[in-house]
């Protein structure tokens, strides 16, 4: 019963979701508050990470960073991606998360990092920004 609920559930979410992405495609109903406050300006763009160092502790990864912000203001919600390898150095997965706090323009240590140690020889690679949100845009308010 629970199973055939949950198929219909999902059938008619998909089913709403249609016209929903059709009217979207192709238009661009407004321009994102990020390009009205600071112009065609991508926060992501002037961020940068130094190489990470890692340290197993229990079934995590943790990682310690430098994050580099050369943007003229300050940004937050930035989301990392970091790869794994085995121990020969072939590749395991990428893993992402969101760092929420506030970066300031310069250089900031970023310790902690965690990641769910999914392979017993797990090693830690490089890590790079995905997204950021410049502090006060609109859009970092539905992040919170």
């Amino acid at each position: 019963m629970r199973a055939l609920m949950a198929a219909i559930l999902l059938t008619l979410a998909a089913i709403a979701a249609v016209p929903a992405a059709t009217n979207l495609i192709g238009r661009r109903l407004a321009p994102p508050a990020q390009d009205q406050i600071f112009g065609k300006d991508r926060p992501v763009d002037k961020l940068s990470l130094g190489r990470p160092s890692w340290e197993r502790a229990g079934g995590l990864m943790v990682g310690d960073l430098t994050l580099s912000n050369g943007n003229d203001y300050a940004v937050s919600n930035v989301i990392i991606a970091c790869d794994f390898v085995d121990a020969s150095g072939h590749p395991l997965g990428t893993r992402g998360t969101a760092i929420r706090r506030i970066f300031e323009p310069g250089e900031t240590r970023i310790g902690g990092i965690e990641f769910i140690r999914f392979a017993r020889d797990l090693q830690g690679g490089a890590c790079r920004t995905l997204s950021a949100k410049p502090v006060g845009s609109a859009q970092q308010d539905d992040m919170e």
